[in-house]
C-alpha cells in the first residue's frame, strides 16, 4: 500500500438500513481522496475507509457522516 494511503473505521450510532447505508457510502466517495468505502453487513453500524491521506483526512470524513444529521466516532486503524 502507498504510504499516503490510510484506513480508517468509522462507527455510526444510529442503526441503517441498507439503502441508507448505500447512500451514507456514496456520499463518503465523493470525497476526492477517498478510495474505497464498505461495511461488513452483519456489523453494519461500521464503516471501512481507505483514503488517500495527501488528498483528505479522517476528520473530514467524519464530518460528511456528521452533515448527513447522523452521530458517529473514529474508532481506529
Amino acid at each position: 500500500m502507498k504510504e499516503s494511503l490510510n484506513e480508517v473505521m468509522l462507527h455510526i450510532d444510529e442503526v441503517l438500513d441498507e439503502e441508507a447505508l448505500y447512500n451514507l457510502e456514496e456520499g463518503i466517495r465523493q470525497d476526492a481522496g477517498v478510495i474505497s468505502v464498505g461495511h461488513n453487513p452483519e456489523r453494519a453500524h461500521m464503516i471501512m475507509v481507505v483514503y488517500d491521506s495527501n488528498s483528505t483526512r479522517a476528520s473530514s470524513l467524519l464530518h460528511t457522516i456528521q452533515e448527513c444529521g447522523l452521530h458517529a466516532q473514529v474508532v481506529g486503524l
